[in-house]
């Protein structure tokens, strides 16, 4: 079997961009999304986390321990179809921030996709632009 966190690809760049006022800019909408989520770490075991929002370019969730930017992992997550029935999918993804919630939730962790399986970018989109 392969392993999933090899030959990870970058992330689509200007995703996130940050303005003259330092303020962030973001190339895709976000919407909000509560549910279940994994992120796996190379050689460590599922670390379970929630999900906050997501677009088309990346995934915020909260879990338990922050995450150094730049760390490259797999993270699962479930999606409603346009029925209503959650389907699951996964996607290749790189921190790009972690910072601890305000809410006691542990950290919220911004995350870039970098690849995601085409099956998946259709739900995403879908979602997103219900």
């Amino acid at each position: 079997m392969p392993n999933p966190f090899e030959a990870v690809e970058e992330p689509r760049p200007g995703a996130a961009e940050t303005g003259a006022s330092g303020a962030e800019r973001r190339a895709a909408i976000r919407r909000p999304l509560r549910a279940q989520a994994m992120v796996l770490l190379p050689g460590l075991p599922g670390r379970p986390c929630k999900t906050v929002d997501i677009s088309e370019s990346g995934i915020c969730v909260t879990m338990a321990e922050a995450l150094a930017s730049g760390t490259h992992c797999l993270v699962g997550f479930e999606l409603p179809d346009r029925q209503g029935n959650r389907k699951r999918h996964q996607a290749r993804a790189r921190v790009v921030h972690s910072v601890l919630a305000s809410n006691s939730d542990g950290f919220k962790v911004g995350m870039q996709f970098g690849e995601v399986p085409d099956a998946a970018l259709l739900a995403i989109q879908a979602f997103v632009r219900e």
